[in-house]
């Protein structure tokens, strides 16, 4: 194993909605806009997915006076139960990493596991950290949303 490349970054949660729900909001542009910049008060300037196989993803923002371009491909997207998918920065030496997620029903909740693989070792925590406000900031609109 590269020593750059730690043990993945997993996040395992309940998300007070169904799998169809959850997915789908991972997959929608309009709903990722309401949760997933929101922890980091980005502004939203453009969001362009499909949701399909093989396709790429933009999640065009602005941090601090900076824009950011987060990008990736599609792999798998079999909905409600598991979504895999590259995540970059556009024009970033680090490369792509693999984020994946398994959602299973919990009652009418979901629980749902993010596996992001690939991080290198000086960003893992703060990946961690990351992904625990992104959680957190969509298990509060599913909840809004009910």
């Amino acid at each position: 194993m590269n020593s750059d490349r730690p043990e993945p970054v997993r996040i395992y949660s309940n998300v007070r909605a169904n799998p169809e729900k959850v997915f789908d909001a991972w997959i929608d542009p309009k709903s990722i806009g309401q949760w997933m910049f929101k922890p980091f008060n980005d502004k939203v300037i453009k969001i362009k997915t499909d949701g399909f196989p093989d396709t790429e993803f933009s999640f065009l923002i602005e941090r601090g006076g900076e824009t950011i371009n987060h990008v990736g491909t599609y792999i798998e997207v079999r909905r409600p139960h598991r979504l895999v998918f590259t995540w970059g920065v556009e024009n970033s030496p680090m490369g792509d990493s693999r984020v994946s997620i398994d959602f299973e029903p919990n009652g009418d909740d979901t629980y749902m596991t993010l596996t992001h693989r690939g991080v290198d070792a000086a960003f893992k925590n703060r990946t961690q950290e990351g992904w625990d406000k992104i959680i957190a900031s969509l298990q509060s609109t599913m909840t809004e949303q009910k």
